[in-house]
């Protein structure tokens, strides 16, 4: 199994790379049309591409402030029980 693996990245890489290779040699076309589409291809995966490291920036960023907020949450727990202990304590 272990051995497949590289195997099968291998091929997608391959198939991936051809792909990109038709969509280049599209861009080059004689034809007007199949070269402005094959461009409108290249400008859209690109954006997609952009937008994917924006998506991923974004879910960082948004983890960091959920782990920041449930920090806030267990300090102000604590804060609030002390607090109380101290109450309890000022009336002894």
């Amino acid at each position: 199994m272990l051995r497949k693996t590289p195997i099968l990245a291998l091929v997608f890489f391959g198939a991936s790379l051809q792909s990109c290779s038709l969509f280049r040699s599209d861009v080059n076309s004689e034809n007007p049309a199949v070269a402005a589409q094959a461009q409108r291809v290249e400008s859209l995966k690109s954006q997609v591409g952009d937008q994917e490291r924006l998506v991923d920036d974004a879910k960082s960023r948004v983890d960091a402030e959920k782990d920041r907020l449930k920090a806030l949450k267990y300090q102000l727990k604590g804060a609030q029980q002390n607090l109380k202990g101290r109450k309890l304590e000022a009336k002894s």
